[in-house]
């Protein structure tokens, strides 16, 4: 298949690394096409060509290319760190955030020397993720067959926060690290930087994405009980 995507080269890793370690606004300006060429284009590619399978996924994606990648230039306002340039760019496939914050979301990143692609659910309050763990409570099974596609797709089960005391202590063993977890993922990383040099970048993510498919329908379904319950509520 023609894919848009061609590929993300070590030469353009290389210039954006240069670009946040000069942290210079005349040395951003002098290679800003080629960054663009080089970096962001490609980005946007990769999500027009991953598009028709995430709208299939969920038909409320919001796929603007323009606005699910990652800027360069960071936004350094209230921010600890005041490197205004990045050397990790990302992109977001996931709803309208405004219509729908903390929606479950697939995502690719990558950085100098690694890339990966996944699928998370984080929400700002740890309280709202119960409704998470109830519907585990009431699906077992259905959750645990979306873990294993998941694992069938070549993700890693991970958690950046779990509780330290059990809700559910009487909860089957292989349930427990999800029910103690304040929020998680499944990850794959790689660090054969070639792959992101070729379109072939786009069947593996499509592949994994689709494989992966019932673990985004579980957690979309129960981001869509946060929002019944107004857990989760629209911004205005």
């Amino acid at each position: 298949m023609d894919y848009n995507y061609s590929g993300i080269s070590p030469q353009s890793i290389e210039l954006l690394c240069l670009n946040r370690f000069n942290d210079s606004r005349k040395f951003y300006e002098e290679h800003k096409e080629e960054l663009k060429q080089g970096i962001t284009v490609p980005l946007r590619q990769m999500v027009l060509d991953l598009s028709e399978l995430l709208y299939d996924i969920d038909d409320k994606m919001y796929l603007d290319p323009v606005r699910a990648v990652s800027r360069i230039y960071r936004d350094t306002r209230g921010q600890r760190s005041k490197i205004k340039y990045r050397e990790n760019m990302w992109i977001f496939f996931r709803r309208y955030k405004k219509e729908y914050p903390s929606a479950p979301f697939y995502y690719f990143e990558f950085t100098p020397d690694s890339y990966g692609y996944g699928l998370a659910f984080w929400t700002w309050r740890a309280a709202d993720f119960r409704v998470v763990h109830k519907m585990i409570m009431e699906q077992p099974k259905r959750f645990m067959k979306a873990v294993k596609a998941c694992a069938d797709a070549g993700f890693s089960f991970e958690c950046r926060d779990y509780y330290k005391k059990e809700v559910y202590p009487d909860a089957p063993k292989e349930l427990k690290p999800f029910l103690l977890a304040k929020n998680f993922g499944f990850y794959y990383n790689a660090f054969d930087m070639e792959r992101i040099n070729s379109p072939e970048i786009i069947n593996e993510m499509k592949l994994a994405f689709d494989i992966a498919r019932p673990m985004y329908e579980f957690l979309i379904e129960a981001h869509g009980r946060m929002m019944s319950e107004g857990l989760i509520k629209p911004e205005e």
